[in-house]
């Protein structure tokens, strides 16, 4: 890369708004009627126990605008599957940034293998939109090759819905943040431990990154948080997170999580969640909302989509780039 005309560093929580002004230039690209804001990338990058300034490469042009950017997001306990987010301006795609990008990322990754276990399975993810070529062919030169897929899926509603019956024995009550944070968690830690790739952490590290997450962002209503209980028990047993606008998509609302403990399951839990969600949005005057997911869901998630209404919209392959074959730590299967 000639030093006069690319320069390269660490990103700082100044270039927040360049990444997203490159990734709404790829979006438009590619057809896609996304809008990406600086204030949802700047949340991410402050995330507990995320150093940017290790784990970011930013391309700058002569002038000082961003042409390319890579974040490893390795910040997990037991890294064994960091993310990979990158993205290089559509003007720059003559100029064949990706591959420096990638280089970052493959140097970047051998730290990553050394703090995982030594029998572990380590790999790189990341993504692509299904007929995105340049994008895949970058990916492939890369070393990367398709390992799953997953969906976004959107309901527009034309009328406010009935919602489902919950389950008997079950009741929901409001969620207040300062108390029911950690019955959330603990909700959703137990419901996506059969999330394919779910490698778990400590509670308090999760605890800190949700709290992190919904005390910064302004999408956040405590009315669009649902939690589910047992009243012979008096457990949590399944809950429901919205946010009132999608990040991408400010006139859709937003389903962040769903989530059912595993006895629990295929007795309506969900579909109740959803449906009374929906009678939210609809009351807010958002008819549209929006939530993405594992396309081949462990817990067939695509379906109870399905049945209540919702539709697919875009298709993503993931990507995978295996660094050390081992022992798998991700949750792969049913069991």
């Amino acid at each position: 890369m000639p030093e006069s005309v690319f320069a390269c560093r660490p990103l700082a929580l100044s270039d927040a708004e360049q990444v997203a002004k490159v990734e709404s230039a790829i979006a438009a690209q590619i057809g896609l009627d996304e809008q990406h804001k600086a204030e949802t990338i700047l949340i991410s990058w402050q995330e507990p126990g995320f150093d940017l300034g290790q784990l970011s490469l930013g391309i700058f042009d002569c002038a000082g605008r961003l042409a390319a950017y890579a974040i490893l997001w390795a910040n997990s306990e037991v890294p064994v599957h960091p993310w990979l987010e990158w993205g290089v301006h559509p003007d720059q795609y003559a100029s064949e940034l990706n591959a420096d990008l990638f280089a970052w990322v493959d140097k970047q990754a051998q730290a990553v293998v050394a703090r995982c276990p030594d029998e572990a399975r380590v790999s790189v993810v990341t993504g692509a939109l299904e007929g995105y070529a340049w994008r895949e062919e970058a990916l492939r030169c890369a070393g990367y090759a398709p390992k799953r897929i997953s969906f976004d899926m959107r309901i527009t509603m034309t009328e406010r819905p009935q919602p489902a019956r919950l389950p008997a024995g079950i009741v929901l009550r409001r969620y207040r943040h300062e108390s029911d944070l950690r019955l959330l968690v603990d909700v959703v830690r137990d419901a996506f431990s059969d999330h394919y790739g779910y490698v778990e952490q400590s509670f308090e590290k999760d605890l800190a990154e949700f709290r992190h997450w919904l005390d910064n962002d302004k999408h956040f209503a405590e009315e669009l948080a649902l939690l589910a209980f047992d009243e012979s028990t008096d457990e949590a047993v399944g809950c429901l997170l919205g946010l009132t606008q999608d990040h991408r998509h400010p006139d859709f609302g937003f389903i962040d999580i769903v989530g059912v403990r595993r006895g629990y399951r295929q007795r309506g839990l969900a579909q109740a969640l959803l449906t009374r969600s929906f009678g939210q949005f609809w009351d807010r005057g958002t008819p549209t909302v929006n939530l993405d997911v594992d396309g081949q869901s462990l817990t067939n998630a695509v379906a109870l989509y399905e049945r209540v209404g919702m539709v697919r919209q875009q298709t993503y392959i993931v990507y995978e780039k295996l660094l050390r074959d081992g022992i798998e730590l991700a949750k792969t299967t049913m069991e």
